[in-house]
């Protein structure tokens, strides 16, 4: 049997360097997530005061993940937001590198935030099997660009740091 040290990984060769530009782009990410939670969750909340009155027949409900609640239920949110932007913008340097594809760049958006949409569709999917089947689907529809604008806002501020040299590209830090 051939030993292990033959087969390398990428991830052998990471340089200190690489490591503080992603932990710097995980930084980034996570503030930008935050700012882009409560620009997501004012437009969410806007939402639900504007729907009553274009759909007054029936009951609105939208799935609460972005929803402003207590200070306790809200900083535990925030907390949880911060990290999912730190790891979407780790991730996302790894993905992209120096590709100008934009099918990946745009993959790496849906991906996260079908994630992300589909734990909260979850929890809420009890209350949700007792509406009709449109209102069911309008809630998941909304979330899901909701979640699709949370994860773009995140990957254009990346991308703007990326482009300003602020954070370099995955594969050109030299040590």
């Amino acid at each position: 049997m051939q030993s292990s040290h033959l087969l390398s990984t990428e991830s052998d060769h990471l340089s200190v360097a690489d490591r503080i530009e992603s932990f710097k782009a995980g930084f980034l990410g996570a503030i930008a997530s935050v700012f882009a939670f409560f620009a997501i969750a004012m437009l969410h909340h806007s939402l639900l005061q504007v729907l009553p009155h274009i759909l007054p027949s029936s009951p609105v409900q939208l799935i609460a993940s972005f929803e402003l609640g207590s200070p306790l239920i809200l900083l535990i949110k925030l907390g949880m937001i911060g990290f999912s932007g730190f790891l979407f913008a780790v991730t996302y340097r790894y993905i992209v590198r120096r590709d100008r594809n934009s099918h990946l760049k745009s993959g790496a958006i849906l991906a996260f935030a079908c994630i992300r949409s589909f734990a909260a569709i979850e929890q809420d999917l009890p209350s949700l099997t007792l509406l009709p089947l449109i209102q069911v689907t309008f809630a998941i529809a909304i979330l899901l660009l909701e979640n699709i604008a949370f994860f773009a806002i995140v990957q254009s501020i990346l991308e703007t740091a990326i482009q300003q040299k602020w954070i370099t590209a995955f594969g050109s830090v030299k040590d």
